[in-house]
Protein backbone atom coordinates (compact mmCIF):
# COMPACT_ATOMS: atom_id res chain seq x y z
CA UNK A 1 0.00 0.00 0.00
CA UNK A 2 0.96 3.13 -0.78
CA UNK A 3 2.34 5.48 1.91
CA UNK A 4 -0.08 8.49 1.23
CA UNK A 5 -3.11 6.08 1.03
CA UNK A 6 -1.54 4.46 4.17
CA UNK A 7 -2.06 8.14 5.99
CA UNK A 8 -5.13 8.41 4.76
CA UNK A 9 -6.44 5.06 6.39
CA UNK A 10 -5.02 5.80 9.52
CA UNK A 11 -6.69 9.20 9.71
CA UNK A 12 -10.02 7.05 9.25
CA UNK A 13 -9.11 4.27 11.62
CA UNK A 14 -8.28 7.39 14.37
CA UNK A 15 -11.81 9.04 13.17
CA UNK A 16 -13.70 5.90 13.82
CA UNK A 17 -12.09 4.58 17.07
CA UNK A 18 -12.83 7.80 18.46
CA UNK A 19 -16.62 7.82 17.18
CA UNK A 20 -16.70 4.07 19.23
CA UNK A 21 -17.13 2.32 16.08
CA UNK A 22 -14.72 0.26 15.89
CA UNK A 23 -11.93 -1.27 19.24
CA UNK A 24 -8.53 -2.88 19.45
CA UNK A 25 -8.99 -6.69 18.88
CA UNK A 26 -6.64 -9.50 20.45
CA UNK A 27 -8.64 -12.80 19.56
CA UNK A 28 -10.31 -13.38 16.47
CA UNK A 29 -11.77 -16.37 14.34
CA UNK A 30 -12.50 -14.14 11.31
CA UNK A 31 -10.13 -11.29 9.57
CA UNK A 32 -10.63 -9.47 6.63
CA UNK A 33 -8.80 -7.36 5.15
CA UNK A 34 -8.83 -3.83 4.14
CA UNK A 35 -9.97 -2.09 0.36
CA UNK A 36 -9.12 2.04 0.57
CA UNK A 37 -11.46 3.29 -1.90
CA UNK A 38 -11.02 6.88 -3.15
CA UNK A 39 -14.39 9.18 -2.88
CA UNK A 40 -15.56 11.80 -5.46
CA UNK A 41 -14.45 14.11 -2.98
CA UNK A 42 -10.60 13.72 -2.99
CA UNK A 43 -10.91 11.79 0.34
CA UNK A 44 -10.70 7.81 1.47
CA UNK A 45 -12.99 5.81 2.38
CA UNK A 46 -11.88 2.13 4.57
CA UNK A 47 -14.07 -0.40 3.24
CA UNK A 48 -13.62 -4.11 4.50
CA UNK A 49 -13.58 -7.36 2.27
CA UNK A 50 -16.34 -9.51 4.17
CA UNK A 51 -16.25 -12.56 1.33
CA UNK A 52 -15.58 -14.94 3.44
CA UNK A 53 -17.77 -13.87 6.23
CA UNK A 54 -20.62 -13.07 3.88
CA UNK A 55 -20.50 -16.39 2.02
CA UNK A 56 -20.44 -18.78 5.67
CA UNK A 57 -23.70 -16.16 6.89
CA UNK A 58 -27.26 -17.16 6.66
CA UNK A 59 -29.09 -14.76 4.47
CA UNK A 60 -31.63 -12.61 6.46
CA UNK A 61 -34.79 -13.03 4.37
CA UNK A 62 -37.02 -9.83 5.33
CA UNK A 63 -38.41 -8.45 2.65
CA UNK A 64 -36.87 -5.39 0.68
CA UNK A 65 -38.88 -2.09 -1.00
CA UNK A 66 -39.10 -2.62 -4.73
CA UNK A 67 -37.60 0.70 -6.28
CA UNK A 68 -40.47 0.68 -9.39
CA UNK A 69 -43.16 0.45 -6.64
CA UNK A 70 -41.39 3.52 -4.67
CA UNK A 71 -40.82 5.15 -7.65
CA UNK A 72 -44.75 4.90 -8.37
CA UNK A 73 -45.27 6.07 -5.23
CA UNK A 74 -43.40 9.11 -5.45
CA UNK A 75 -44.23 10.29 -8.55
CA UNK A 76 -47.05 13.13 -9.16
CA UNK A 77 -45.83 15.10 -6.20
CA UNK A 78 -44.89 18.88 -6.42
CA UNK A 79 -42.20 19.03 -4.58
CA UNK A 80 -39.56 15.93 -3.25
CA UNK A 81 -36.89 15.89 -0.82
CA UNK A 82 -33.84 13.44 -0.93
CA UNK A 83 -32.56 12.29 2.56
CA UNK A 84 -29.49 10.43 2.81
CA UNK A 85 -28.16 8.65 6.19
CA UNK A 86 -25.34 10.12 7.82
CA UNK A 87 -23.47 6.99 8.89
CA UNK A 88 -26.82 5.40 9.20
CA UNK A 89 -25.45 1.82 9.41
CA UNK A 90 -23.43 2.97 12.26
CA UNK A 91 -26.44 4.00 14.10
CA UNK A 92 -27.21 0.21 15.00
CA UNK A 93 -25.32 -1.56 17.54
CA UNK A 94 -23.78 -5.39 16.45
CA UNK A 95 -24.43 -8.37 18.91
CA UNK A 96 -21.76 -8.71 21.41
CA UNK A 97 -21.43 -11.78 20.71
CA UNK A 98 -21.05 -11.01 16.55
CA UNK A 99 -18.29 -8.62 17.24
CA UNK A 100 -14.95 -10.78 16.81
CA UNK A 101 -16.36 -11.89 13.65
CA UNK A 102 -16.00 -8.83 12.09
CA UNK A 103 -12.08 -8.04 12.52
CA UNK A 104 -10.33 -6.44 10.09
CA UNK A 105 -6.13 -6.09 10.24
CA UNK A 106 -4.84 -3.14 8.94
CA UNK A 107 -1.36 -2.91 7.58
CA UNK A 108 1.67 -0.59 8.16
CA UNK A 109 1.86 -2.08 11.92
CA UNK A 110 -0.93 -0.48 12.53
CA UNK A 111 -3.10 -3.42 14.16
CA UNK A 112 -6.33 -5.63 14.51
CA UNK A 113 -9.37 -3.90 14.77
CA UNK A 114 -13.26 -5.06 15.33
CA UNK A 115 -16.36 -3.00 14.56
CA UNK A 116 -19.34 -2.62 17.56
CA UNK A 117 -21.21 -0.98 15.39
CA UNK A 118 -23.08 -2.58 12.11
CA UNK A 119 -21.03 -1.48 8.79
CA UNK A 120 -21.19 -1.21 5.41
CA UNK A 121 -20.58 -4.50 3.01
CA UNK A 122 -21.50 -6.77 5.90
CA UNK A 123 -24.54 -9.73 4.07
CA UNK A 124 -27.31 -8.32 5.83
CA UNK A 125 -26.65 -5.07 6.55
CA UNK A 126 -29.28 -3.75 4.12
CA UNK A 127 -32.02 -6.19 5.32
CA UNK A 128 -31.20 -5.24 9.14
CA UNK A 129 -30.79 -1.61 8.52
CA UNK A 130 -34.66 -1.43 6.59
CA UNK A 131 -35.84 -3.68 8.96
CA UNK A 132 -35.02 -0.75 11.60
CA UNK A 133 -36.21 2.43 9.15
CA UNK A 134 -39.46 0.48 8.38
CA UNK A 135 -40.33 0.19 12.29
CA UNK A 136 -39.50 3.97 12.99
CA UNK A 137 -41.34 5.02 10.32
CA UNK A 138 -44.31 2.77 9.75
CA UNK A 139 -47.19 5.53 10.48
CA UNK A 140 -45.47 7.97 7.73
CA UNK A 141 -44.23 5.14 4.76
CA UNK A 142 -46.32 5.10 1.79
CA UNK A 143 -48.63 8.61 3.14
CA UNK A 144 -45.05 11.06 3.40
CA UNK A 145 -42.20 9.34 2.98
CA UNK A 146 -40.68 6.51 0.96
CA UNK A 147 -37.44 4.76 2.18
CA UNK A 148 -35.03 2.26 0.73
CA UNK A 149 -32.14 1.15 2.87
CA UNK A 150 -30.52 4.75 3.91
CA UNK A 151 -32.28 7.04 1.02
CA UNK A 152 -35.53 8.66 2.44
CA UNK A 153 -38.19 10.70 0.23
CA UNK A 154 -40.09 13.18 1.74
CA UNK A 155 -43.33 13.81 -0.31
CA UNK A 156 -44.90 17.01 -0.33
CA UNK A 157 -47.84 18.78 -2.58
CA UNK A 158 -47.11 22.73 -1.61
CA UNK A 159 -43.63 22.63 0.34
CA UNK A 160 -44.78 22.93 3.61
CA UNK A 161 -42.61 21.10 4.69
CA UNK A 162 -39.64 22.16 2.70
CA UNK A 163 -39.70 25.36 4.18
CA UNK A 164 -39.68 24.41 7.78
CA UNK A 165 -36.76 22.58 6.74
CA UNK A 166 -35.00 25.40 5.39
CA UNK A 167 -35.63 27.47 8.75
CA UNK A 168 -34.11 24.61 10.66
CA UNK A 169 -31.15 24.67 8.22
CA UNK A 170 -30.08 28.66 8.99
CA UNK A 171 -30.74 27.87 12.51
CA UNK A 172 -27.95 25.14 12.74
CA UNK A 173 -25.57 27.15 9.99
CA UNK A 174 -25.74 29.96 12.18
CA UNK A 175 -24.69 27.66 15.58
CA UNK A 176 -22.16 25.53 13.76
CA UNK A 177 -19.83 28.32 11.64
CA UNK A 178 -17.00 27.36 13.29
CA UNK A 179 -17.23 23.74 13.09
CA UNK A 180 -19.63 22.89 10.91
CA UNK A 181 -18.40 18.87 11.39
CA UNK A 182 -20.11 19.69 14.78
CA UNK A 183 -23.61 19.99 13.43
CA UNK A 184 -25.38 16.51 14.96
CA UNK A 185 -24.43 18.25 18.44
CA UNK A 186 -25.82 21.51 17.76
CA UNK A 187 -29.21 20.28 15.88
CA UNK A 188 -30.96 19.61 19.66
CA UNK A 189 -30.68 23.15 20.09
CA UNK A 190 -31.79 24.36 16.88
CA UNK A 191 -34.88 22.32 17.38
CA UNK A 192 -35.50 23.68 20.20
CA UNK A 193 -35.09 27.33 19.07
CA UNK A 194 -37.64 26.15 16.43
CA UNK A 195 -39.98 25.16 18.70
CA UNK A 196 -40.10 27.66 21.09
CA UNK A 197 -40.55 30.79 17.95
CA UNK A 198 -43.57 31.76 16.68
CA UNK A 199 -43.59 30.96 13.12
CA UNK A 200 -45.93 32.41 10.45
CA UNK A 201 -48.05 29.71 9.57
CA UNK A 202 -49.31 29.38 12.71
CA UNK A 203 -48.73 32.85 14.21
CA UNK A 204 -47.80 31.06 17.14
CA UNK A 205 -44.96 28.51 18.95
CA UNK A 206 -45.25 24.72 18.27
CA UNK A 207 -44.25 24.74 22.13
CA UNK A 208 -47.46 26.85 22.94
CA UNK A 209 -49.46 24.58 20.46
CA UNK A 210 -49.01 21.49 22.50
CA UNK A 211 -49.05 22.66 26.22
CA UNK A 212 -51.07 25.13 26.10
CA UNK A 213 -48.62 28.30 27.39
CA UNK A 214 -45.64 29.76 26.27
CA UNK A 215 -42.70 28.21 27.52
CA UNK A 216 -40.02 30.16 30.35
CA UNK A 217 -36.76 30.29 28.65
CA UNK A 218 -33.94 30.31 30.74
CA UNK A 219 -32.80 33.93 30.65
CA UNK A 220 -36.65 34.89 32.53
CA UNK A 221 -35.72 32.21 35.26
CA UNK A 222 -32.03 34.29 35.58
CA UNK A 223 -33.19 37.82 35.91
CA UNK A 224 -36.79 37.52 37.11
CA UNK A 225 -39.32 38.45 34.43
CA UNK A 226 -42.51 39.85 35.82
CA UNK A 227 -44.36 36.29 34.76
CA UNK A 228 -42.21 34.37 36.78
CA UNK A 229 -42.15 36.68 39.40
CA UNK A 230 -46.26 36.75 39.13
CA UNK A 231 -46.61 32.64 38.77
CA UNK A 232 -44.35 32.73 42.24
CA UNK A 233 -46.56 34.53 44.07
CA UNK A 234 -49.67 32.29 43.69
CA UNK A 235 -50.99 29.88 45.58
CA UNK A 236 -51.48 26.29 43.82
CA UNK A 237 -55.37 26.74 43.51
CA UNK A 238 -54.38 29.58 41.86
CA UNK A 239 -51.98 28.43 40.07
CA UNK A 240 -54.50 25.30 39.06
CA UNK A 241 -57.16 26.98 38.00
CA UNK A 242 -54.98 29.18 36.21
CA UNK A 243 -53.90 26.02 34.21
CA UNK A 244 -57.09 24.66 33.95
CA UNK A 245 -58.30 28.28 31.96
CA UNK A 246 -55.02 28.22 29.44
CA UNK A 247 -56.04 24.21 28.24
CA UNK A 248 -59.71 25.86 27.46
CA UNK A 249 -57.47 28.29 25.67
CA UNK A 250 -55.37 25.74 23.87
CA UNK A 251 -58.11 23.89 21.81
CA UNK A 252 -59.30 27.22 20.50
CA UNK A 253 -55.47 27.81 19.82
CA UNK A 254 -55.14 24.96 17.93
CA UNK A 255 -58.46 25.05 15.96
CA UNK A 256 -57.36 28.92 14.90
CA UNK A 257 -54.03 27.97 14.23
CA UNK A 258 -55.32 25.01 12.05
CA UNK A 259 -57.33 27.27 9.82
CA UNK A 260 -54.00 29.41 9.69
CA UNK A 261 -52.55 26.57 8.12
CA UNK A 262 -55.07 25.81 5.62
CA UNK A 263 -55.18 29.32 4.31
CA UNK A 264 -51.09 29.40 4.08
CA UNK A 265 -51.23 26.03 1.76
CA UNK A 266 -53.70 27.73 -0.30
CA UNK A 267 -51.88 30.34 -0.48
CA UNK A 268 -48.44 28.42 -1.36
CA UNK A 269 -50.22 26.49 -3.41
CA UNK A 270 -51.87 29.31 -5.75
CA UNK A 271 -48.26 30.55 -6.08
CA UNK A 272 -46.58 27.82 -6.96
CA UNK A 273 -49.10 26.90 -9.78
CA UNK A 274 -48.88 30.76 -11.29
CA UNK A 275 -45.17 29.65 -11.84
CA UNK A 276 -45.76 26.23 -13.51
CA UNK A 277 -46.78 25.22 -16.84
CA UNK A 278 -48.86 22.14 -17.10
CA UNK A 279 -47.16 19.29 -19.87
CA UNK A 280 -48.95 16.82 -21.31
CA UNK A 281 -47.59 14.27 -23.40
CA UNK A 282 -49.26 11.02 -25.12
CA UNK A 283 -48.44 7.78 -25.41
CA UNK A 284 -45.91 7.53 -27.82
CA UNK A 285 -44.63 10.66 -27.69
CA UNK A 286 -41.18 11.13 -27.75
CA UNK A 287 -39.82 12.85 -24.64
CA UNK A 288 -36.08 14.67 -23.44
CA UNK A 289 -35.78 14.22 -19.49
CA UNK A 290 -34.12 16.65 -17.22
CA UNK A 291 -30.72 15.88 -15.72
CA UNK A 292 -31.60 15.51 -12.28
CA UNK A 293 -30.66 16.96 -9.60
CA UNK A 294 -30.59 20.11 -11.90
CA UNK A 295 -27.54 22.03 -12.11
CA UNK A 296 -25.81 18.92 -12.29
CA UNK A 297 -22.76 18.69 -13.99
CA UNK A 298 -20.81 16.05 -16.35
CA UNK A 299 -16.92 16.05 -14.93
CA UNK A 300 -16.07 15.21 -18.51
CA UNK A 301 -18.07 18.21 -20.18
CA UNK A 302 -17.58 20.75 -16.90
CA UNK A 303 -20.17 24.10 -18.05
CA UNK A 304 -20.79 22.46 -21.00
CA UNK A 305 -22.99 19.62 -19.95
CA UNK A 306 -26.19 18.97 -21.07
CA UNK A 307 -29.07 19.56 -19.02
CA UNK A 308 -31.29 17.31 -20.86
CA UNK A 309 -31.12 13.62 -21.93
CA UNK A 310 -32.44 11.12 -24.00
CA UNK A 311 -34.90 10.87 -26.10
CA UNK A 312 -37.48 8.16 -24.44
CA UNK A 313 -40.56 7.25 -25.61
CA UNK A 314 -43.94 7.86 -23.51
CA UNK A 315 -45.57 4.34 -22.40
CA UNK A 316 -47.99 5.18 -20.01
CA UNK A 317 -49.71 8.73 -18.43
CA UNK A 318 -49.54 8.12 -14.52
CA UNK A 319 -51.80 10.12 -12.08
CA UNK A 320 -50.32 13.48 -11.06
CA UNK A 321 -49.00 14.32 -14.38
CA UNK A 322 -45.94 11.96 -14.12
CA UNK A 323 -44.98 9.24 -17.08
CA UNK A 324 -44.15 6.14 -17.54
CA UNK A 325 -40.74 5.96 -19.92
CA UNK A 326 -38.95 3.97 -21.67
CA UNK A 327 -35.48 3.97 -23.95
CA UNK A 328 -35.44 2.09 -26.98
CA UNK A 329 -33.83 -0.92 -25.57
CA UNK A 330 -34.17 -0.74 -21.86
CA UNK A 331 -36.85 -0.95 -18.81
CA UNK A 332 -39.24 2.00 -18.46
CA UNK A 333 -39.24 4.17 -15.90
CA UNK A 334 -41.62 6.75 -13.87
CA UNK A 335 -40.67 10.31 -14.33
CA UNK A 336 -42.74 13.72 -13.02
CA UNK A 337 -43.98 15.54 -16.54
CA UNK A 338 -42.74 18.31 -14.92
CA UNK A 339 -38.89 17.67 -15.71
CA UNK A 340 -39.98 16.33 -19.37
CA UNK A 341 -40.24 18.26 -23.07
CA UNK A 342 -41.11 17.55 -26.36
CA UNK A 343 -38.19 16.00 -28.72
CA UNK A 344 -38.41 16.98 -32.10
CA UNK A 345 -36.29 15.16 -34.39
CA UNK A 346 -33.39 17.46 -35.97
CA UNK A 347 -32.57 17.79 -39.88
CA UNK A 348 -28.94 15.33 -39.11
CA UNK A 349 -31.43 12.67 -37.49
CA UNK A 350 -31.99 9.69 -39.82
CA UNK A 351 -35.89 9.52 -39.68
CA UNK A 352 -36.20 7.04 -36.45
Amino acid sequence: MKAEILEEVKKEIEKMLAAGFIRPCRYAEWISSIVPVEKKDGRWRVAIDFRDLNRATPKDEYPMPVAETLINAAAGHKVLSFMDGNAGYNQIFMVPEDIHKTAFRVPGAVGLFEYVVMTFGLKNAGATYQRAMNYIFHDLIGKLVEIYIDDVVVKSANGQAEASNQSLIKLIKRKIEENPRDWHEKLSEALWAYRMSCHGAIKTSPYQLVYGQEAVLPWEITAGSRRVTFQDDLTADEYAALMSDTIEDATELRLWSLEKIKENKARVARAYNKKVRPKEFQVGDLVWEAVLPLGTRDKAYGKWSPNWHGPYKVVQALKGNAYMLEELDRFPVAVNGQHLKKYFPSMWDDGH
